[in-house]
């Protein structure tokens, strides 16, 4: 409180500082502006109309300095009557709280007389007298506390000599003794009157307290009012410059902060961009689907920081959806059939935001997240799959649905690299298979029979030539018709399949005829390969159309590189040769090319 006039009076002397500095500055301005402002009447009316106001606050601030004093000796002199007022009320609380300690005394000797006369205890007996000094100490501190009070004068005597005749009666007290309650009920009165006493100078002390707060309060109050309507006299000149300012700088917050927020959006677009940019380039360099799937992943991961996701691709059947590229941990696995999805069913991307929609996809490992994202992946009009986004916090879903065009960017361009990759599969296939048994073509076979002959023919290897032929094809064609001739076809052809070595090459060479190139292989490993398709082809029953057919058998013909021939033509003939004599012999056996069999 003493400090507080201080304060303002130094706050009012740098005020009529400011102001004179500034009215100075205003007075040379127009000085340098008008050389002849002394030779002018209304210049010099004028100039010392402008001067008036700085007078006027100076008069003000020295009104205030004033005030100020004055209101602060006055705060203090109502604070110091509080303070006493205050101090007088914790004394008599002080005393009423003696006086309780000296009633609970007395009953305590009061209770320990009775026990000690019951039981004949001695602890009993000299806690009554320990009670009793207690209660001659508290007596003697009553008398010190009360002396500002006259009329408590005969009471604290009267207490003490209570006090005093109890220690006479408990130093000689035996247990056949009688209760001293004649002495005790005095001094219980005693106690009373005291107490009822300060009670009614407690509740005037109160009184008087709280009629000095409310001075206090009100001298406060008063202060502070009169504080602030000339604090607002001080500044109202001043506010007006503060508050152009103010705006001002406001309003360059405004730009600034627009201008940072177009230069983060710039920024996050330009880095979306180098992303799409660099898995564009990166996807056009994949030539498989596992090496785009893996790009893939790899670029969400990057464009999506805080996400996990998948991408789940429709596989073959159209019925399973299986999981072919992840980043973090994600609760999705291959999942059938393809409507789980939500986002497959509706054909278009769909978030799950509690409060947005409450129906979960059912292709969940164990429960459904609580926010995800599901957008399918299609190109040319097909569905493709679709990508999984699992988001775990606000901040993540915000940053997805801020990225939500560099997603459908991405998700496009993945779209169309599979479905090129699948339609380069498929051409390719196409020129390179035979559509009914899935073999390579024969013209696939002649050009894997050339690179397989110079192979050989670097590395010193031997190469193998079988030549294929269903024996009396024509004559089940005929008997059970033409789809069951395909059906029986096909069956051969995943025999051929299945049997042969990874390198090893199976072609259809033309009707019920294939042929199998066998690089890197010895004439004993060449024969027990075609033993074990022959004898595979004997034992095998096609079922078609509610029937079973069986009782295949082929015709097989080798021919070895390089003692058979060195060209893929001979090789070729060489081996027919050998299958027109396993046919010669009777069928369902295996010949080898032999030179006195081809001069016969």
């Amino acid at each position: 409180m003493p400090r507080r006039p201080t304060l303002l009076l130094a706050k009012r002397k740098q005020l009529k500082t400011n102001f004179s500095s500034g009215n100075i500055v205003f007075a040379n301005k127009a000085f340098h502006r008008s050389p002849d402002l002394m030779l002018s009447p209304f210049r010099r009316r004028q100039f010392t109309g402008s001067r008036s106001p700085v007078a006027m606050l100076i008069a003000a601030a020295c009104g205030a300095v004033l005030f100020t004093l004055i209101a602060g000796a006055l705060v203090y002199n109502t604070t110091e009557k509080l303070i006493a007022a205050n101090q007088w009320v914790e004394h008599t609380e002080e005393v009423l709280s003696s006086l309780q300690r000296a009633s609970l005394l007395t009953e305590r000797v009061e209770y320990r007389a009775r026990l000690y006369l019951l039981t004949g205890d001695e602890e009993q007996l000299n806690r009554a007298q320990t009670a009793v000094v207690l209660l001659n100490t508290t007596a003697s501190h009553l008398r010190i506390l009360v002396a500002d009070n006259r009329t408590q004068d005969a009471n604290v005597e009267n207490l003490s000599a209570c006090a005093a005749t109890l220690k006479k009666i408990f130093n000689d007290y035996q247990p056949h003794s009688r209760p001293p309650e004649m002495a005790i009920q005095q001094c219980q009165q005693t106690i009373g009157f005291m107490t009822d006493e300060e009670q009614m100078l407690l509740n005037q002390r109160n009184q008087g307290s709280q009629r000095s707060s409310f001075a206090s309060i009100l001298t406060e109050i008063a202060f502070v009012a009169l504080s602030l309507v000339t604090l607002l006299v001080l500044f109202g000149f001043l506010m007006r410059d503060a508050i152009q300012r103010q705006r001002s700088n406001k309003q360059t917050e405004v730009t600034n902060e627009r201008l940072a927020q177009n230069i983060q959006a710039l920024q996050d677009r330009a880095h979306e961009s180098s992303l799409l940019t660099a898995a564009r380039d990166e996807i056009q360099l994949a030539v498989d689907l596992k090496q785009v799937y893996q790009v893939s992943a790899t670029a969400l991961s990057r464009l999506l920081p805080g996400a996990a996701g998948c991408l789940c691709m429709i596989n073959n059947s159209r019925q399973v959806v299986e999981v072919v590229g992840s980043w973090g941990d994600v609760a999705v696995e291959d999942f059938s059939p393809p409507e789980a999805c939500c986002g497959l069913r509706s054909g278009q991307a769909r978030w799950r935001l509690p409060g947005l929609s409450e129906i979960d996809c059912t292709h969940f490992i164990e429960s459904a997240p609580a926010c995800y994202l599901c957008q399918p992946i299609a190109a040319h009009g097909d569905t493709l799959g679709i990508l999984f986004v699992q988001c775990e916090n606000d901040a993540v879903i915000r940053s997805v649905q801020h990225r939500a065009d560099g997603v459908t960017q991405l998700v496009q361009i993945i779209g169309m690299a599979v479905a090129t990759l699948n339609l380069q599969n498929k051409l390719e296939n196409q020129s390179i298979r035979d559509p009914l048994t899935g073999l390579f073509n024969r013209h696939f076979m002649q050009m894997s029979m050339e690179r397989e002959l110079a192979r050989a023919m670097r590395r010193k290897q031997t190469l193998a030539v079988l030549m294929i032929d269903v024996d009396h094809f024509k004559r089940f064609n005929d008997a059970y018709g033409h789809l069951a001739g395909d059906a029986a076809l096909q069956a051969i052809a995943d025999i051929f399949k299945t049997g042969v070595r990874a390198e090893d090459i199976a072609c259809r060479y033309g009707g019920e005829e294939f042929t199998l190139i066998l690089p890197d292989t010895t004439a004993d490993g060449a024969y027990a390969r075609a033993e074990s398709l022959r004898t595979a082809v004997e034992k095998l029953t096609v079922p078609f159309d509610s029937q079973t057919y069986s009782d295949f058998t082929i015709s097989i013909g080798m021919a070895f590189f390089p003692t058979d021939g060195e060209a893929c033509d001979l090789l070729l003939r060489h081996a027919d040769l050998a299958l027109y004599r396993s046919k010669r012999l009777g069928r369902n056996q295996i010949s080898l090319y032999e030179t006195t069999f081809a001069e016969q």
